[in-house]
């Protein structure tokens, strides 16, 4: 039998295996790292001296364990055994063709069923238990930790009626791991989650009939839903317990960096870096996720739609988050293992690896047939800047190239001066 993943116990560690998983909260994590390579002595030692009792390897990444784990050599003798005397195979063996739970399925219903608790609570009148919030946000950190593009796509299909909790999931995880990617720390990232999963709460007060709708909705009605920061805010400070990071987040979550946002018409630096990055995390997912009445953008899309939405997000902020991603909007330029330059376009299956329309062959300085091009098989070394390398022109090759047309040699000329 050929072993991928080997439960091992953190003691039974050696220099040279590749960790897959750590059995552990993510404030537990001595690393901050969700998967490694052990290369030396002193990254086994803080392993071993960490509070972690078991981790998983992948053992086509590293060394395996010496000789099989205790679980491992009982399920193989399991395996082995015989079918009991009347043909029925024995109890403790798991029936061929069984579904096997998933994890990260798991997490995601489990989540979802607690914030649903907590908006029915919040709709009741009662008052949020914040202490439930915590593990929450806890353990979708540390789902975030072990894949956070598979947690964020996991939660991108939405039926009507879960929208809302399936959402604010969503949030947290983008929010965690996007606080993560800017170094914050273990009580700040916390609070950044706990304030993603309760930045809607306020959502509690919209009636139904707002809130469920399959369509877009009246002036009236938005005038409504527009209420729901300050009546999460009112929720949330009611309860005295939430952080401020929290507070400010469910009231702020909607405004934008040049004030036309809401309910406060904030601008600029009056935003808070927190809610800026809530912005940014609130509407990715939204644009991105399934819904039975429109379209969802592709994650490249989606980008490119907001970096075009000037004055609606802190720039910076939101060149970091897709850095973090590692998805290119539609339309970036980047250059391939090949040495040719292309831009990104659609129909991939994972973002992170999208298809490139290749357009210029950059040791010759000359232009190619376009050509779509799978960037799992010729990957993306860079990203690029258009103007460097065509001037002023790089709008009009940039529609030749999107048409599918050669732009002409005068580019060419262009881009070979960039290159001296």
């Amino acid at each position: 039998m050929h072993i991928v993943i080997v439960r091992i116990a953190a003691s039974d560690a050696k220099v040279g295996m590749y960790i897959d998983w750590m059995e552990c909260s993510w404030l537990e994590n001595p690393f901050w790292r969700r998967s490694f390579l052990i290369r030396t002595e002193d990254e086994l030692a803080r392993l071993r001296q960490s509070p972690i009792a078991f981790v998983s390897i992948d053992t086509t990444k590293g060394r395996g364990p010496e000789s099989p784990p205790a679980a491992d050599r009982r399920r193989a003798a399991a395996d082995a055994l015989p079918p009991s005397i009347d043909g029925a195979p024995p109890v403790e063996r798991r029936r061929r063709g069984a579904p096997t739970p998933n994890p990260l399925d798991e997490a995601i219903a489990r989540s979802k069923e607690c914030v649903a608790a907590l908006f029915r609570e919040a709709r009741l009148g009662k008052a949020i238990d914040i202490g439930t919030v915590t593990p929450l946000v806890d353990d979708i950190a540390t789902t975030v930790q072990r894949d956070a593009a598979a947690m964020i796509k996991g939660t991108r299909l939405k039926r009507t009626d879960e929208y809302t909790y399936l959402h604010s999931v969503a949030v947290c995880a983008l929010m965690v791991d996007f606080a993560l990617h800017l170094g914050c720390d273990a009580n700040e990232v916390r609070a950044i989650g706990t304030a993603g999963l309760l930045h809607d709460i306020g959502k509690a007060g919209v009636p139904d009939e707002i809130l469920y709708k399959a369509g877009q909705l009246d002036r009236d009605e938005l005038e409504v839903m527009r209420r729901h920061p300050a009546g999460g805010h009112a929720i949330l400070h009611e309860i005295g317990e939430t952080s401020a990071i929290a507070l400010d987040v469910c009231l702020h979550h909607h405004e934008r960096i040049d004030g036309s946002g809401y309910p406060e018409g904030l601008k600029g630096d009056a935003i808070s870096r927190h809610a800026r990055i809530a912005a940014i995390c609130d509407v990715y997912d939204a644009v991105t996720s399934i819904r039975p009445y429109k379209r969802p953008w592709s994650p490249h899309e989606a980008l490119a739609q907001m970096l075009a939405w000037e004055g609606h997000f802190d720039p910076d902020l939101l060149d970091a988050f897709i850095v973090n991603l590692g998805i290119q909007p539609l339309g970036a330029l980047v250059r391939l293992h090949s040495n040719r330059l292309g831009i990104v376009i659609d129909g991939a299956e994972d973002p992170t690896r999208p298809m490139v329309r290749t357009f210029f062959d950059v040791p010759d300085a000359t232009f190619l047939p376009v050509e779509d091009v799978d960037s799992t098989r010729d990957p993306v070394l860079r990203v690029e800047r258009g103007d460097y390398w065509f001037a002023n022109r790089w709008p009009e090759i940039l529609a030749c190239v999107q048409a599918g047309q050669i732009p002409s040699a005068t580019a060419a000329a262009i881009a070979g001066a960039a290159i001296g």
